[in-house]
């Protein structure tokens, strides 16, 4: 261990070029300039700049999301890098929440020369994602990170990289069949892979964190046996709920379906049980059906539309209550008062007041509520027929193209605060209550 501590610093020192070098001791410096000392006593700080604006010899990938059991063991996770990659980092270090893992590269990437200069972004962006890291969060190539020399890390100088021995790796990963297959690696192997969808945090699908939520999530689902490997593109645009743009989800998809991931047949399932609407989509002769040898899941599909509907809603509530809380504190109808008073993100509430035009009926609904609290009302119900209107308005123009049928569906919400859904032929169809 200690050979390979010293190994690196040497390395380290070659490679960074400069005889001075910007670091520090604490992160909190990285908010002000930071001035440059002599290469080795840069190399005893715990944050160094890799890379210069000119050249970088250093490829390194911030991963900040990890489950416990690999941040508490180190070499867990070492095994588990390892084993996606087919490589072997020269050093993963330990950061707040999650890894540093880093490459040295033998030859410097100049940053003028765009086509080596894109393939290391490209190597980079396939690595993080292959790790579940967040691309946005780790594509850049110079900056600061941790000194591997001065954090709990695992360090291994046997090789350094040429950019063709990464890129080419990794694009065999991408585009090829892996090395791995769940149902054939060992049990320690399967100790590392298996994500238990019980443990996937929902609460995690924020900005910053979708793509490594939706892969988590969808690879836990297949592994679990859920969903199959032809489902995987539906059941990430259910549960992106419309979030990223369906670019993204199908960069997403072709990577998960690269992997062919079988389900754990050992596992336990629960009994299969029918949606809500199963019955209203057999009746409206809404089915699966094959199209060029394609299946194509209309009933997936729809569903997405009635999670669209009940997301749309769930804000349209939050929204309402958000303006009685505003007219309560006798505040002004801002952006800034709405999102404090509702826990509804300026963006949606951007959306809802211009793009969506529901300013004035989201108002007035809340209004007429607010003045029901005020007389002392014993309860206001939250299916009251102006609440049903002000939905109604909101999921108006939501449809779904059942193509086989030549038919359009359109969504309605009822007066008992049922969602409903009917052929749309250009106008309000009467809908029973």
């Amino acid at each position: 261990m200690v050979e390979e501590i010293l190994n690196l610093h040497a390395l380290l020192k070659k490679k960074l070029f400069l005889e001075n070098i910007q670091a520090c001791y604490h992160k909190k410096e990285l908010e002000y300039y930071v001035r440059p000392t002599e290469v080795n006593e840069a190399l005893h700080k715990n944050f160094i700049r890799f890379g210069t604006k000119k050249a970088t010899s250093f490829l390194i990938i911030d991963i900040d999301e990890v489950s416990q059991e690999h941040y508490q063991d180190i070499e867990l996770y070492s095994s588990y890098v390892k084993l996606l990659l087919n490589l072997t980092p020269n050093w993963i270090s330990r950061t707040t929440k999650g890894y540093h893992i880093g490459f040295l590269l033998e030859e410097p990437v100049w940053l003028n020369n765009h086509t080596l200069q894109n393939r290391l972004s490209n190597t980079k962006k396939y690595i993080t994602h292959i790790l579940g890291g967040d691309e946005a969060g780790s594509l850049r190539l110079i900056g600061y990170w941790r000194n591997p020399l001065t954090h709990d890390s695992i360090i291994n100088t046997k090789k350094i990289y040429s950019i063709d021995d990464l890129s080419n790796e990794i694009f065999r990963l991408i585009i090829g069949t892996p090395k791995f297959n769940i149902d054939k690696i060992s049990e320690d192997k399967r100790k590392i892979l298996n994500i238990n969808i019980d443990k996937v945090d929902k609460n995690r699908f924020v900005e910053g964190n979708r793509n490594n939520f939706l892969f988590k999530k969808v690879v836990a689902m297949l592994y679990n046996g859920d969903i199959s490997n032809h489902q995987v593109e539906d059941t990430l645009i259910s549960i992106n709920g419309g979030e990223l743009d369906l670019q993204e989800i199908s960069r997403i998809s072709k990577s998960i379906q690269k992997y062919n991931i079988q389900p754990n047949n050992k596992q336990k399932r629960e009994p299969y049980k029918r949606g809500p609407y199963h019955k209203a989509l057999w009746d409206n002769g809404i089915h699966n059906y094959i199209k060029d040898t394609k299946v194509e899941f209309s009933r997936q599909k729809m569903g997405q539309k009635i999670t669209t509907c009940k997301i749309i809603e769930s804000t349209i509530l939050k929204l309402v209550n958000g303006y009685i809380k505003t007219y309560q504190n006798r505040e002004t109808f801002t952006n800034k008062n709405i999102e404090k008073n509702s826990n509804v993100s300026k963006s949606t509430i951007k959306r809802y007041r211009n793009q969506r035009k529901l300013e004035d009926n989201i108002k007035w609904v809340a209004f007429k509520r607010y003045i029901k609290i005020l007389v002392g009302a014993k309860s206001v119900k939250a299916n009251e027929p102006l609440l049903s209107n002000l939905i109604n308005l909101a999921i108006y123009k939501i449809s779904f193209e059942y193509k086989i049928a030549d038919k359009v569906f359109a969504f309605y919400k009822n007066i008992k605060n049922r969602l409903l859904f009917y052929e749309f032929r250009g106008e309000w169809a009467r809908v029973a209550a």
